[in-house]
């Protein structure tokens, strides 16, 4: 018995054929969609520790909880007028330089070099003092990235190598640590915490560190922050106030502008500073790693 095929209707073959091809289709594209979630889940693994515009240590004290991303270098350099006196006065300039690369996601290495240069005056005696006074090794590990009420959280070791000029010279490696902490309260206000210690050198007294570091975003280009900083070493307590604001001209380039000043036990202090902190861009072999997987 044949089967009657009214005009504009499929044909049996051409209805087992579509069938067929659906099937087909639905397979597919149930291998398609876990490759696919897979991808996008590889990509967002792979940003999520590279942030859209500059994360820089400047300005100020503290430093982030997040490291600069797999395959970027980053630089951060300022120069610092500074002064403080009572009875006796100190005043010079200093550039410190920051170089910090990501090895991973959550992991970076960095170099701290810093040069000063100062007169000290005392009792009409002038001696002026400079060379490298700075000149640090170590790494960053970021531990935990917030959720909720609670922080994102990083680690930073660094040990300062004895091999300082004559005026600043130490015995031995001097190590230091931080511990710090970041949270966004809203889009545009951010708290950033630090607690670490540190180790002169010259002997094993530990020194403990604080900054507590609040900022505020007007827009995309400009913020500004206030900062609370401290020390106590053997009882003794000092502590430091500064503020500032950055610029972002554009995602891989900072400018910045801060001061601070501090009156402990009777010596006054002050410093300004200005500085630049620069990136490379998004690393090419992370968007061949995706472009593979697609």
């Amino acid at each position: 018995m044949s089967v009657r095929v009214y005009p504009g209707e499929p044909s049996e073959e051409v209805l087992l054929r579509d069938k067929k091809e659906g099937f087909n289709y639905i397979f597919t594209m149930k291998r398609i969609y876990p490759t696919l979630l897979f991808t996008i889940a590889s990509f967002s693994a792979a940003f999520s520790q590279f942030n859209e515009t500059i994360r820089g240590k400047r300005p100020g004290q503290s430093i982030g909880a997040f490291t600069v991303g797999e395959g970027i270098f980053q630089i951060q350099s300022g120069f610092d007028n500074f002064s403080n006196s009572q009875d006796m006065t100190k005043k010079g300039y200093l550039n410190n330089t920051v170089l910090r690369y990501g090895f991973t996601r959550t992991f970076e290495v960095s170099t701290l070099v810093e040069y000063r240069t100062q007169e000290v005056i005392q009792n009409d005696t002038k001696i002026t003092l400079n060379g490298l006074d700075g000149m640090d090794v170590g790494f960053r590990k970021h531990l935990y990235t917030g959720k909720g009420i609670l922080p994102n959280i990083g680690f930073q070791f660094r040990v300062r190598l004895p091999v300082l000029s004559q005026d600043y010279k130490i015995k031995n490696p001097a190590p230091r640590f931080i511990i710090s902490t970041s949270h966004n309260f809203s889009k545009t206000y951010s708290l950033i915490t630090n607690w670490g210690a540190s180790w002169s050198g010259n002997n094993t007294a530990a020194q403990g560190n604080y900054t507590i570091n609040l900022s505020h975003r007007f827009n995309s280009k400009v913020g500004v922050f206030i900062e609370n900083y401290g020390s106590l070493l053997q009882g003794t307590y000092s502590s430091y106030f500064d503020g500032g604001f950055a610029w972002l001209v554009n995602k891989d380039l900072q400018l910045d502008l801060y001061g601070g000043y501090s009156i402990n036990r009777g010596v006054s202090a002050y410093f300004i500073s200005t500085g630049v902190s620069w990136r490379t861009k998004r690393p090419e072999f992370i968007l061949k790693k995706i472009q593979d997987k697609l």
